[in-house]
């Protein structure tokens, strides 16, 4: 352990966990075996890194429980209480909220931000320099691409045969939603499963999107529905500001 490393009390280090430079953990902080955690890291107090997943028979989804790799960027910093379980790889300068839950196999990109309390379940990705505000919840088997906003409270949903498959009566398979580049999502809004946001594209605050939104394309509403075309010079300004042109995306 480097001597720039700084432990507050009652912390539970594994043996097997590999600590960067310049890292400093709060108060009863609790990290799992396979954890690698960067340089210049802040873990606060009271966070759970690593923990396993563990069903009862109670969960229809098949569920493993062994420990697997967990990586933390360099510069990262996590939350108080926040939860990070068994093999979830974040980035460097990633920023994870107090309360946050991110849940076994999940990917955040370097620069991406967590607020505080979202909840992030298995399998879903974060794309680099990517947003989800307070309260947010990111389904399992979701793809958030880069430079996307996640409004608060903001909900998503990866399964559209719930009715029967909580009952085992259909092969457990799910997928999210699909966020692609450039998109915001607005407060409250909910995603249902398997639809794609395109590039660019804005969903209002509080609407239920039902299917797929086409790039560059504002809706809005219950059922949401197209209202117009994202302002030419605002989609300009935001392809040059990446060095990009129309025809590139």
């Amino acid at each position: 352990m480097d001597r720039s490393t700084l432990l507050a009390k009652n912390v539970h280090l594994s043996a097997d966990t590999l600590l960067g430079n310049e890292v400093t953990i709060g108060n009863n902080v609790t990290v799992y075996p396979e954890v690698v955690i960067g340089d210049r890291c802040t873990i606060l107090d009271g966070a759970v890194i690593g923990r396993p997943p563990i069903p009862t028979q109670a969960i229809t989804r098949q569920i493993d429980s062994s420990f697997r790799p967990l990586s933390i960027g360099s510069g990262s910093v996590i939350g108080a209480n926040s939860v990070i379980y068994t093999g979830v790889q974040l980035g460097e300068q990633v920023l994870v909220g107090d309360l946050a839950s991110i849940r076994e196999g999940c990917v955040l990109g370097a620069y991406s931000v967590i607020g505080r309390g979202v909840l992030m379940m298995y399998e879903t990705v974060l794309g680099e320099r990517s947003r989800a505000i307070d309260g947010a919840i990111l389904t399992g088997r979701m793809t958030i691409e880069s430079d996307v906003f996640i409004g608060p409270g903001v909900n998503s949903i990866n399964d559209n045969q719930v009715y029967l498959k909580r009952f085992s009566l259909l092969p457990f398979d799910v997928r999210g939603p699909t966020v692609r580049r450039f998109a915001l999502i607005g407060a409250g809004a909910l995603l249902a499963a398997e639809i794609e946001i395109g590039i660019g594209a804005i969903v209002a605050p509080g609407a239920v999107v039902t299917r797929d939104v086409p790039a560059w394309t504002v809706v809005m509403g219950i059922p949401a529905r197209e209202v117009r075309q994202v302002d030419p010079d605002d989609r300009a300004k935001i392809l040059s500001h990446f060095g990009l042109q129309q025809g590139d995306l």
